[in-house]
């Protein structure tokens, strides 16, 4: 049979076909267009439709008789986000004749009762819905011991101390360090928590776990936290990962509030390690033509897109992936308030000159995929030069702004990226800051001392302060973002500091920017990665979406073209 149908998105043909003469009618393809292609994997012949092709690729499909294939596009799929077959008085029974010292609020009842019935699972909660909380009653209701604990090295120590208040003295918890010789690991612990960084090494060009143990020991659990860390494959804590849960008869759980943090394909090789791939696609090759709208390019497979993301998310929750926001299920939680407020820059000049830079890197780039390709290249370089700069002259505006906010007597929370000024705010209005080189102990401890403290500021960098800190919600609802990161994901996790359970105020977020600035551009950016991790998320209908360095790289040029 051989069958034939058109990607009218990607502007290609794909035919299908199983017979003797295969290597003829692949080199008659192969004439069509230089960029024809064969994909092993799905068994199909791949022609890119122009005005070269149409009439070639038209006369193959003819002459060897291939039949057109329909395929359903519609995205009719109606979401249900409600947990189904679960009994809830049976699931709390469970926990009861636990004796947990905290007792489960009815959606952590309800995700104990998803993990019971899919096994494997992805916890995608919102941040502050206590994901670590449910997965210890996971754990522990299923005796599921010796359990492995993976998580980054800022909050193990956390991990440890909450097993700890929830179950009490009787689990054996051991933390493995680096360093031996300043405390013993305890392999032979019930649980087990060790940090991303040392579960991997380097062997010849491959990976392997740093840790005989890691193999060795039959856990009958794994947990990943924060296993957003785990979607690039080729890393290697993914690697390392992935030897880790090989076994059938382990229990896997993922958890991450942000899986996928700015386009539907990074959460596959999540899906892998919990082996629920096949699930969704069957291979990564139909996964993102269907959902990230793939296609060859002239630097290889072009997958940033979002396309069927309500099937996906509908596909997501039925097999493997658990997903609540705040707001859906505590209803007590005040709504956040969000705030931009604009800035003048000192530096206008330097900041304009530095565009004029970008701009001619980019018309001296081969289109648009080139920009694309070039993210972790000279681009992003460029683009780093554009943002400290827009930090640098929005000093002055920022700390008149401080200023003036001594004048009441509330708490507030300053996020920023750069250290440079966050140690200068630091230093001239003699406040805590939370910074790169900080472990979790210690930024916990300053959290602490600020909370019964007079000193009305804490300045925190994004990555360092956006995960492993509790408590914040109780003595503050006030908080400054004077940076943009690159990722939505950053900026929802340093918002969760605030919006979470324990907070009885609505959470005030004011966002300082410029026009000025590539903050403009940073903004609507991240808009737009905000729209596609929703889509997938809550199961909302785009065509297709495409965000990240060409969009930024986009608004420059068109702010330069409308300039002149």
């Amino acid at each position: 049979m051989k069958t034939y149908y058109i990607d009218k998105i990607n502007k290609q043909v794909v035919l299908e076909f199983e017979d003797d003469k295969f290597n003829s009618i692949g080199s008659e393809i192969k004439k069509c267009d230089y960029g024809a292609r064969y994909n092993p994997e799905l068994e199909q012949w791949i022609c890119p439709i122009n005005e070269w092709s149409k009439d070639r690729i038209t006369l193959v499909i003819l002459t060897n008789g291939f039949k057109k294939r329909i395929i359903n596009d519609k995205e009719d799929i109606v979401v249900d986000y409600s947990i189904k077959d679960i009994d809830l008085a049976y699931i709390k029974g469970l926990c009861d004749a636990m004796n947990f010292t905290y007792t489960p609020r009815e959606y952590q009842l309800e995700a104990l009762g998803y993990a019971l019935n899919k096994g494997n699972i992805l916890n995608g909660d919102d941040v502050g819905l206590g994901k670590t909380f449910e997965a210890i009653i996971y754990a522990e209701v299923t005796k599921s011991f010796p359990c492995l604990v993976v998580v980054p090295a800022s909050v193990k120590y956390n991990w440890a101390e909450k097993w700890k208040e929830i179950v009490g003295d009787h689990r054996t918890i051991g933390v493995i360090d680096t360093e031996t010789k300043k405390r013993k690991n305890n392999w032979n612990a019930d649980v087990v928590i060790i940090n991303y960084d040392i579960i991997g090494k380097k062997q010849g060009r491959g990976a392997t776990v740093k840790h005989k143990e890691l193999l060795e020991i039959k856990w009958l659990m794994s947990i990943f936290d924060e296993a957003h860390f785990l979607k690039n494959k080729s890393s290697q804590r993914a690697r390392a990962a992935k030897m880790i849960t090989k076994r059938d008869d382990m229990i896997i759980q993922l958890l991450t509030g942000t899986a996928i943090m700015s386009k539907p394909v990074e959460i596959w090789n999540l899906l892998i390690l919990i082996k629920s791939e096949k699930k969704i696609a069957e291979d990564w090759y139909q996964f993102v033509r269907r959902y990230c709208n793939g296609y060859i390019g002239n630097f290889g497979w072009d997958t940033s897109g979002a396309t069927n993301v309500l099937e996906l998310n509908q596909k997501l929750r039925d097999n493997c992936y658990i997903r609540r926001e705040k707001r859906s299920v505590l209803k007590e939680l005040p709504d956040v308030i969000t705030e931009v407020i604009k800035l003048p820059v000192t530096n206008k000049r330097a900041i304009l000159k530095a565009e004029d830079n970008i701009i001619e890197f980019l018309r001296e780039t081969k289109g648009d995929e080139s920009a694309e390709a070039a993210e972790e290249a000279e681009a992003l370089v460029q683009l780093g030069v554009l943002r400290k700069l827009s930090i640098e002259g929005k000093l002055k505006a920022i700390d008149l702004y401080l200023k003036e906010w001594k004048q009441c007597e509330e708490k507030l929370l300053i996020f920023g990226l750069h250290r440079e000024p966050l140690d200068f705010l630091s230093e001239k209005y003699k406040s805590p800051l939370i910074a790169g080189g900080v472990n979790s102990k210690k930024k916990q401890q300053i959290v602490n001392d600020w909370k019964t403290s007079n000193d009305q500021f804490m300045f925190a960098n994004i990555q360092s302060a956006g995960t492993g800190v509790d408590g914040l919600q109780e003595i503050c609802s006030n908080m400054i973002i004077i940076e943009l990161p690159w990722r939505p994901s950053d900026l929802w996790q340093v918002i969760g500091r605030l919006d979470r359970s324990g907070q009885k105020f609505s959470p005030n977020i004011k966002y300082l920017l410029s026009d000025d600035s590539i903050d403009v551009e940073m903004w609507d950016m991240l808009s737009g990665k905000e729209e596609v991790i929703t889509a997938v998320n809550k199961g909302q209908n785009i065509k297709n979406s495409k965000h990240g360095m060409k969009a930024v790289m986009d608004k420059l040029k068109n702010k330069k073209n409308k300039a002149k």
